[in-house]
């Protein structure tokens, strides 16, 4: 079963998160990093392909797929629903989790 922690939030939070790897501020070397335009071809074919019934799942699916790089040892990853419909309105409702290796258990 898939241990982490999910927060979900139904309001306009703005939030901040640390983005990059020290090795590779330290050397410059753009292997030691994420690439973060594959990041995002990923994600977005894990968005487009795909109907979810949950944004928690979304989420989930991206950390996963994120976590299979190899300079990738924790994840955040926050999934927001702007003005979901609602019996109220509310400028959106998002899911924010956190994974790491160790959630996935061990390597294959």
């Amino acid at each position: 079963m898939m241990q982490g922690s999910d927060l979900i939030e139904v309001r306009g939070l703005k939030l901040r998160g640390r983005i990059g790897v020290t090795a590779a501020s330290t050397t410059d070397d753009l292997t030691a990093t994420l690439d973060y335009e594959e990041v995002v071809r990923q994600i977005s074919k894990i968005v487009s392909s795909e109907a979810y019934s949950l944004i928690e799942t979304l989420a989930d699916r991206i950390a996963r797929t994120i976590l299979e790089h190899a300079y990738v040892e924790d994840v955040w990853v926050r999934v927001a629903k702007p003005e979901a419909p609602l019996a109220e309105e509310v400028e959106e409702v998002a899911v924010e989790i956190t994974r790491s290796r160790e959630d996935l258990g061990p390597q294959r």
